[in-house]
């Protein structure tokens, strides 16, 4: 029969160690502990929380994992809520080299479908928690960003708004992390699922002295910063202005485009591209749960 041993203080005989002699185990309010108090594990393979060996949530207070898709796409997929430890045990996922070709880093829910966070870059990293029934993201960091710049000029015709395409030949990456620039439609694509703030700077070239096109930024669709609203005039030139810069929210339907305006009515302006100081965006991504 079972016994019970009630005290206010458990202490060791001699020494500062109290010993579960082997063969035994110990449990804590119904959780098992087992040999110290985090488990540390580098996935090299797609892996499932509390099922692949190893990765322990049961008797741990946090579960670190190292991975990264530097060679493939790489997937940590989460324990159910009600695994033994989930509730008491912290879980962190983080990149240890950066993605390649459009590779990611991705944690996915418990039915291998649903995801909870994705990353790219070298330190990008998830910390989870259960709260409330739901695993709850606490911290996180992704690098999702895109510097280019366009290709060949374009020519934007009197008082017309523009999208910039590079007359077709598109805009060169000078770096871009995430892989949210669609080379088919000349725009960055919000990540699918992800809610957020693009930080952009849009700014466009000419190759006139004086020149009437101003750079303009849409996204889902809508003219969110222009300065062509005044309408185009016969001394547009004195209006121009050469770059846009803010912070916006986006859904993970909507798209940042780069356009130009023409504030001259009388007159067509070429907007320069062809290297790094021309017309040229850059634009990262803060991702908000």
């Amino acid at each position: 029969m079972a016994s019970t041993i009630k005290v206010n203080t458990l202490d060791s005989y001699t020494g500062t160690n109290i010993t579960v002699p082997s063969g035994k185990t110990l449990t804590v309010g119904g959780k098992l502990v087992t040999a110290g108090s985090s488990n540390i594990q580098r996935a090299t393979g797609d892996v499932t929380v509390a099922t692949t060996a190893g990765y322990d949530v049961s008797g741990k207070s946090e579960l670190v994992i190292a991975a990264n898709a530097s060679a493939a796409t790489r997937t940590i997929t989460l324990c159910p809520v009600t695994e033994t430890g989930a509730d008491t045990c912290i879980i962190t996922i983080v990149a240890d080299a950066d993605a390649t070709s459009t590779y990611k880093l991705t944690v996915l829910e418990s039915d291998g479908a649903t995801e909870v966070w994705t990353g790219y870059a070298k330190n990008d990293f998830v910390r989870l928690i259960v709260s409330n029934s739901a695993w709850l993201v606490v911290d996180h960091k992704e690098t999702i960003y895109s510097h280019r710049y366009m290709t060949a000029d374009q020519t934007i015709s009197s008082s017309a708004t523009e999208k910039l395409t590079g007359n077709g030949s598109g805009w060169t990456s000078i770096r871009d992390i995430g892989n949210t620039w669609d080379t088919a439609n000349n725009r960055l694509d919000t990540p699918t699922g992800m809610n957020g703030y693009w930080t952009v700077s849009h700014n466009i070239a000419c190759a006139a002295q004086h020149i009437g096109n101003s750079p303009v930024l849409y996204i889902g669709g809508s003219k969110i910063s222009a300065y062509d609203q005044g309408g185009a005039n016969t001394s547009g030139y004195t209006d121009g202005q050469n770059g846009v810069t803010g912070k916006y929210y986006a859904t993970s339907t909507q798209a940042v485009e780069f356009y130009a305006a023409n504030r001259m009515s009388s007159t067509a302006y070429t907007t320069t591209g062809g290297s790094a100081s021309a017309s040229h965006f850059t634009a990262q991504f803060e991702r908000v749960y």
